[in-house]
């Protein structure tokens, strides 16, 4: 397991400040070697056309800038290249300054004027798996009869945009590596947030569009960033314009979610004011909008007041940007794609997040690589002991692969498993506990779960769908109280020091319910838990809730180098001043050999010493043994 650390690392070996130093002293401009201007740059899969010529912006305008007055969506208007995903991307990430300039570093110094500070290098930074990369290129672009044939400005000799987007086809490789993707992956890579895929499908009752709508103002409050796509099965129909305005499998930038107030008739009319549920989006194309009810200049804007307009700073004009009711938005869109930008400062007002992260990779050689629980190798497969410090009510838990694009390959099926674990879980797991939670696998580069979960520890497996397949992975959690990860390694314990005694055998003991119990005011329910002693061990299981038979889903193992050593079992009263004992028992290793057959739950009975000395029946408890002498059979 390893730190994520938040300082970059030049890409390549590239680092920008001391190539635009030489060059600056050379008086001469970059090319990069790294990312030719050549068709091998443009495509991987197919010879180029012959027309596409590399310039520098200042072979195509008279006055090339960097970036006219301020960063915008208006700066990024897709060209020829299929990569909606990214543009719309980048259209939401201009809309926070902060995430902007992480992206963006040293925007002050990067310019082509005066000529003493141009050295034809620019840098963008990226966050991949864990690491921000800074991906260094020359400043030629395609062009073909004088145009940029990719992404491009409004303003014609504005370039930080078509910059921008060549440094992430060099970071996947080509040009064409860009064509299809998610927005949240680019969104990711943007911000070193984390991405979050939802299906519309799952949101079409009125009950379900409610949900959707306040996770959107969730979103939108903590500042993630979003984007939204038409998608469409049939291929011959992608980026295919309907009859109202949208365009199928095209990605747009998802902007805003308000309520918006209608105007009210009467005396009461601000009191009995309705709203509607509202999404504004933008299209990376910067035209062809929605056409439907509430799109620019429909007549149903007529319900809503001058002032309330000029709240919204509305623009009746065709620049890609439009309006749509939740219930049409709901409709007519299939996929949303979320950002979360995780808050982990505690000098912010936003909500604040514990984060922890830990890498790894499947690998065959080291099975290391078992595929998902449908298969008996489920446990091969990395595993990482997670324990909550508090009950959680809602825990984000994002798996992110390496990506694949830049080898010209997909995505892993890829998702989690969390399981209950011994409460003293040190070694990897070799029998398989209660799933608690199973997130979808699915073809994705990240998938993201939300689950309440109650405090102690769990064992988290990030796996493929299917065994056999390899690659490096991310693993992030975050949780409002303290959290700890740490990667399981080792199968059991190691060979003895020197003159120690051997690790002999293992014994799993779950403790289940009580029952039959004689305490005073047993009717009102009892909190109670038990201590579970071994070979100088004494393990505690988590407080029962209140009630008269207290249950359990705690196990502890124990690897023994005394197999013959007795375990006692004590069950306890939880009170406000001082715990009261309810009874003991005693599992031999006999008991503990003949109970590991089959998969039973023992009943013993509690018994404690009174006053007189004399040993008194207290009640029983439901108990599950596993008793092994193969260290790797639990």
């Amino acid at each position: 397991m390893h730190c994520c650390c938040s300082t970059s690392k030049p890409y390549k070996g590239q680092d920008y400040w001391k190539l635009r130093k030489r060059l600056l002293k050379e008086d001469s401009l970059f090319v990069d070697g790294a990312f030719p201007n050549d068709n091998s740059s443009l495509y991987y899969s197919r010879a180029g056309q012959g027309d596409v010529i590399w310039k520098r912006p200042k072979d195509i305008v008279a006055d090339p800038k960097f970036f006219i007055d301020s960063a915008s969506a208006d700066d990024f208007s897709q060209g020829s290249l299929g990569d909606c995903w990214f543009v719309a991307a980048c259209a939401c990430l201009v809309r926070d300054k902060t995430l902007w300039k992480k992206v963006v570093p040293d925007f002050a110094s990067q310019v082509f004027s005066p000529p003493t500070e141009y050295a034809g290098i620019f840098h963008f930074k990226f966050w991949r798996l864990g690491t921000w990369v800074d991906v260094v290129i020359d400043d030629y672009l395609p062009t073909r009869h004088g145009q940029l044939i990719y992404t491009h400005s409004s303003s014609k000799n504005e370039f930080w945009s078509a910059l921008l987007e060549k440094a992430y086809a060099k970071l996947f490789g080509s040009y064409e590596a860009l064509t299809s993707g998610k927005s949240r992956d680019a969104l990711v890579d943007l911000t070193g947030g984390i991405g979050e895929g939802l299906k519309m499908a799952e949101f079409r009752t009125v009950e379900g569009r409610s949900r959707l709508f306040q996770m959107l103002l969730e979103a939108k409050a903590n500042l993630s960033l979003m984007c939204a796509s038409a998608g469409s099965s049939n291929a011959s129909q992608r980026e295919a314009k309907q009859a109202n305005g949208l365009v199928l499998g095209h990605a747009y930038s998802l902007t805003d979610v308000r309520k918006i107030p209608l105007k009210g008739s009467g005396i009461l009319a601000w009191v009995n004011r309705r709203t509607v549920p509202m999404i504004r989006l933008r299209n990376p194309w910067g035209r062809d909008e929605w056409r439907g009810a509430w799109s620019d200049g429909s007549p149903e804007w007529e319900q809503v007041s001058d002032s309330d307009l000029r709240q919204m700073s509305l623009a009746r004009e065709e620049d890609g940007e439009f309006w749509m009711s939740l219930e049409d938005f709901c409709q007519h869109f299939t996929d949303i794609d979320i950002c979360h930008i995780m808050q982990t400062t505690l000098f912010t007002l936003k909500k604040t997040w514990r984060e922890r992260v830990a890498t790894g990779s499947w690998s065959v050689r080291q099975r290391r690589a078992g595929g998902c629980s449908n298969h008996p190798t489920v446990l091969d497969n990395p595993q990482f002991i997670v324990e909550f410090a508090s009950d959680e009510k809602e825990v984000f838990i994002s798996l992110e692969q390496e990506d694949r694009r830049s080898l010209g390959q997909g995505n892993h099926c890829i998702g989690v498993s969390l399981r209950q674990t011994d409460l003293n879980r040190k070694y990897r797991m070799h029998d398989t506990m209660a799933e608690i939670h199973s997130a979808s696998f699915i073809d994705a580069r990240s998938i993201l779960s939300r689950l309440p979960l109650k405090k102690g520890r769990y064992c988290l497996i990030p796996s493929t769908f299917n065994p056999g397949y390899e690659g490096k992975f991310l693993l992030r959690l975050y949780s409002s109280g303290s959290v700890l990860i740490k990667e399981l390694t080792k199968d059991m314990p190691g060979p003895p020091r020197c003159f120690g005694r051997p690790t002999k055998a293992a014994t799993a003991v779950s403790v289940k319910h009580l029952e039959g119990l004689r305490v005073p005011n047993l009717q009102e329910g009892i909190e109670a838990y038990c201590v579970i002693k071994c070979e100088k061990q004494a393990l505690r299981t988590a407080t029962s809730a209140r009630s008269s038979r207290p249950e359990w889903k705690d196990r502890v193992t124990f690897y023994r180098r005394s197999p013959s050593d007795d375990i006692v079992i004590e069950a306890w009263v939880k009170n406000v001043i001082k715990d009261d004992l309810i009874g003991k028992m005693t599992l031999t290793q006999l008991k503990a050999t003949e109970q590991s057959q089959g998969d039973k739950i023992w009943r013993h009975q509690l018994k404690r010493v009174n006053t007189d000395g004399k040993e008194e029946h207290q009640g029983y408890i439901w108990v599950k043994v596993k008793h092994t002498t193969d260290l790797m059979d639990v």
